[in-house]
């Protein structure tokens, strides 16, 4: 492991844009996502977002970043809320600044290939049909986010 991690450090700039995309983002894993069910909602009240995907943008790769497309529902509305973010890795495994300086979040690979969403002390803006959404890094319960892989035709 130590080999590989010293390996890593010696890669270009976009070689290892690559190897996280690839890590986190396998051909099979077209699509991550979290469904958060009412007894879960119940014990987080602050929590406002039921349902989030992420999944590689259409074409992925824009210079040595991953194009990532993120989109959420919220509590009492049926309209989603989406947003596009541009990652470059990082110690951790990639970070991420949304589009329009929307604010910025962290993704890390964990276990069973689960990706880890950490919402940035900036926070995170997303537009919806109507309006728009700004969901809080410093406070609240919707600041960290374990999304599953998932088929694309099972993505929301």
């Amino acid at each position: 492991m130590r080999k590989l991690i010293g390996m890593l450090v010696l890669l270009p700039m976009p070689v290892l844009a690559q190897v996280a995309a690839t890590a986190m983002f396998p051909a099979e894993a077209s699509c991550f996502q979290r469904h958060y069910d009412a007894a879960h909602l119940a014990q987080h009240p602050q929590q406002n977002i039921t349902n989030i995907s992420l999944t590689p943008a259409e074409g992925q790769q824009v210079s040595t970043s991953l194009v990532v497309d993120i989109a959420v529902h919220l509590r009492g509305k049926s309209d989603s809320y989406v947003g596009s973010a541009y990652c470059e890795p990082d110690a951790a495994g990639l970070f991420c600044g949304m589009e329009g300086d929307a604010g910025a979040f962290t993704l890390t690979l964990r276990d069973g290939g689960a990706l880890l969403l950490k919402v940035d002390p900036r926070g995170m803006s997303f537009e919806g049909d109507q309006d728009f959404l700004t969901v809080s890094g410093t406070s609240g319960d919707d600041r960290a986010f374990l999304m599953y892989p998932v088929a694309a035709a099972d993505c929301f």
